[in-house]
């Protein structure tokens, strides 16, 4: 498929940029805290904006950042920031060199953030910047990757390997998961970029499987296993679905931090309030239908919990972890009100709260046990 070099935004686009502007809003002041430098690639930057006037990623990326109340202080007490906004298409380039000057007009820019606009490939532009790091026995300042290409060539999963060797970087793939299943096994000049974007041949085998959904499992999950096994231990997903409720692509996060996969978990949830795991165009633009909650978790997480931990006495740390972790909850926002204080209300746990702090129903301090009955 050809694209104009501005076209309309769809539901699950808008719905795209909302977690990662939520994203980006728990990551800036995170990073800016304790480093002296942070990068933000943007490897597919398209032209910045869409064709009714929506912002794109390059632009919220830099309004997230300019309209934090908390960075100011970091950005004015020796805080760098470097965006790389990368874009193949020379026409798109030259939209998106446009609407950044239009940003900077009217929002400028302070001396300790800058902006590079690439024209040319993502990996071959990343590839550069690591080999020449690594020239120089230099790591790679703390990095979040946005990379979201159209189809799925271009995103070698070696690339993704090198960035994660680097300490404190992050990756949010698109997983252009519809044209992969539809050729995968089907078309064989498409073998060697799906060996690139798993970075494994182990893909063939799954795509030979007669059984549909059980091909569709296994080529989502081998991707994920790929993402950890290339240096995100921690990772989530979120599927974006099309106007005839198919699964175009996920929208895959990989980290090593505990308190990035979290903020990830409640920008992901604040997309999709029933589960946190996908968004629809078939309803989105269908209203009605979002009476219907079509997305919801086959368990709550008060049956999850009860489920794993009755009978046993565990710490709330362990408990938190479990949820961030094997669950696809988000441990600030599911857990300790909405879920363990009716628990406790119900008489369905026994709760032991550290010496000096008081028994209040909904709030389970650091060191409080909880005796699951």
């Amino acid at each position: 498929m050809v694209r104009e070099t501005v076209w309309a935004i769809l539901p699950h686009t808008a719905a795209k940029h909302r977690i990662l502007r939520c994203y980006l809003d728990a990551w800036l002041p995170i990073m800016g805290s304790w480093n002296g430098r942070i990068l933000i690639v943007d490897g597919f930057a398209g032209p910045g904006i869409y064709a009714g006037g929506e912002e794109g990623s390059p632009i919220i990326a830099l309004r997230t950042l300019m309209a934090h109340r908390h960075m100011a202080k970091h950005l004015g007490s020796g805080l760098e920031v470097r965006f790389h906004f990368v874009e193949e298409d020379a026409a798109r380039v030259v939209v998106l060199k446009e609407q950044i000057e239009k940003f900077k007009k009217t929002t400028p820019l302070p001396k300790d953030v800058h902006v590079n606009i690439a024209e040319g490939q993502f990996a071959p532009y990343l590839d550069r910047i690591l080999t020449g790091l690594d020239a120089a026995k230099k790591t790679i300042a703390p990095t979040f990757a946005f990379i979201d290409p159209f189809g799925f060539s271009g995103v070698p999963m070696k690339l993704i390997a090198r960035l994660a060797k680097n300490p404190r970087c992050e990756v949010l793939v698109s997983f252009m998961f519809e044209s992969l299943n539809r050729f995968a096994g089907r078309q064989p000049k498409i073998e060697a970029p799906l060996d690139e974007l798993y970075g494994t041949t182990a893909w063939r085998r799954v795509a030979a499987d007669t059984d549909r959904e059980r091909r569709r499992r296994r080529l989502i999950d081998l991707y994920r296993r790929q993402l950890i096994a290339a240096g995100f231990p921690l990772v989530t997903s979120f599927g974006m679905l099309d106007e005839g409720n198919r699964t175009e692509y996920f929208l895959y996060f990989g980290t090593t931090s505990t308190t990035g996969l979290s903020a990830m978990k409640q920008a992901m949830w604040k997309a999709d309030p029933a589960s946190g795991t996908s968004f629809s165009d078939h309803i989105a633009l269908n209203p009605q239908l979002s009476l219907v909650p079509a997305t919801a978790p086959a368990q709550t997480l008060r049956d999850v919990l009860v489920e794993r931990f009755k009978g046993k006495r565990v710490s709330i740390e362990v408990i938190e972890d479990f949820v961030l972790k094997e669950t696809i909850f988000s441990e600030k926002s599911h857990l300790k009100r909405a879920t363990l204080g009716p628990l406790e209300r119900d008489e369905m746990i026994d709760v032991q709260r550290p010496k000096g702090k008081r028994d209040i129903t909904g709030q389970y301090p650091a060191g409080t046990s909880i005796r699951f009955v």
